[in-house]
């Protein structure tokens, strides 16, 4: 125990700042509070080959890379997004994922909510389209044209996230 606290009170301010400048404070009290947790929990995998600092640093690295990861699942804000970007561009493939999922959000609120419902419909649930007229009391023909504007509203909003 004496041992911990020796090293938590040498190793606490720099680990702190470095999970505090990065992400907000409620993110980085439970980084910090990561960090020390898996060291207490592995700490019979540590072998002392190089500096502890580098150890304890390579935790809160992984503990700021779980961080970002979970945000990246959770989805993150919009203005947020290019913030992230700059700070991370090894998340450069999941940051596109979310710009691409937020403009589709966008575009979908867009959307009527006949086109809307009948597109979501479509994509989330395996009901055939006479399934859909029905759940939506709509002719067969009438949730054929919502969709087909329905993706075509949505391919031109789209267009400008479509590589060439």
């Amino acid at each position: 125990m004496a041992s911990f606290e020796t090293l938590y009170q040498r190793h606490r301010g720099p680990i702190y700042r470095f999970l505090l400048r990065q992400l907000p404070n409620a993110q980085a009290n439970d980084a910090f509070q990561e960090v020390w947790t898996k060291l207490v929990a592995n700490i019979h995998n540590y072998t002392p080959q190089g500096k502890f600092q580098a150890y304890i640093f390579t935790l809160a690295h992984n503990a700021l890379m779980d961080h970002h990861r979970q945000r990246m699942r959770d989805g993150i804000a919009p203005d947020q997004i290019d913030e992230l970007a700059d700070q991370h561009p090894e998340f450069s493939e999941q940051i596109d994922q979310q710009r691409l999922q937020h403009q589709l959000r966008h575009e979908l609120k867009k959307l009527p909510i006949n086109q809307r419902t009948v597109w979501i419909m479509r994509q989330e649930t395996q009901l055939s389209l006479a399934d859909i007229a029905r759940v939506t009391q709509t002719s067969l023909e009438g949730v054929k044209s919502r969709l087909r504007y329905a993706n075509d509203k949505l391919q031109a909003g789209m267009q400008r996230y479509v590589e060439s």
